[in-house]
């Protein structure tokens, strides 16, 4: 396995004004998703014609962003305790304690290191942050029942209710479907949520595919160093 398409399939991939960033030897290119995916799909091709025998070895991290935001000005944000899990019914499956709570550690100490505050649900913060996880392949961008997920967290702002999705600006240009086990993480802007279209505009998401598949143990192993990946090839937020 070559070192270049092992950088390839592992994460840098990173959506940047109305492109996605494709990583290879530390040099960037601009391609198109479908373009990305199917380089991905071309470098499992050449660097794995057998079967492949090992979850890390198909990992990969998605970031997009929206190029209009101002991550300068973010200080504090505000985070749910729980990971949603989406089954297959669309609904929340129960969580894995024995998972959610290291992954939620792991995210607050990567917001932590580039200087976001952490602050309760219900005080006033620059972004929220939501985490989700895939029971089955759904699409990326999708809202149905969405306010479901997240009635119960106290943390929204006056005005912030029923009907109310989250809005990608990058969504109709990037379409695609996440796997099985995708960790989702999403950063919303309440403070500039549309009350017309009941949207909290999305800023950013960072998807880490598969993650959540095989046993805890070996979840636990790739956690930390995918997880930071998606920080890294987001220098913006800082």
């Amino acid at each position: 396995m070559s070192g270049t398409c092992d950088l390839v399939l592992r994460g840098f991939l990173n959506r940047e004004g109305g492109r996605v960033m494709v990583g290879s030897s530390g040099k960037m290119s601009r391609v198109s998703l479908f373009a990305a995916m199917t380089i991905l799909v071309a470098a499992v091709t050449s660097c794995y014609p057998g079967e492949i025998s090992s979850l890390d070895e198909i990992d990969l991290v998605l970031t997009f962003y929206d190029t209009t935001a101002d991550f300068e000005s973010n200080v504090t944000y505000a985070m749910p305790d729980s990971i949603i899990r989406i089954d297959d019914e669309g609904g929340s499956a129960a969580a894995n304690p024995a998972i959610d709570a290291q992954i939620l550690a792991q995210i607050e100490a990567e917001f932590t290191a580039i200087g976001y505050t952490r602050v309760a649900a219900g005080t006033p913060s620059d972004v929220v942050v939501l985490v989700t996880a895939s029971r089955v392949d759904l699409d990326y961008w999708h809202t149905v029942g969405w306010w479901g997920y997240w009635e119960w967290w106290p943390g929204w702002g006056p005005g912030i209710g029923p009907g109310w999705t989250p809005g990608y600006p990058w969504g109709p240009s990037y379409p695609g479907r996440q796997s099985l086990g995708t960790l989702v993480i999403t950063m919303l802007d309440p403070n500039s949520s549309s009350v017309e279209n009941q949207e909290i505009p999305a800023t950013w998401v960072g998807a880490i595919n598969e993650l959540l598949i095989g046993s805890d143990a070996n979840i636990l192993a790739r956690m930390e160093d995918l997880i930071d990946q998606a920080f890294l090839q987001s220098p913006y937020l800082q």
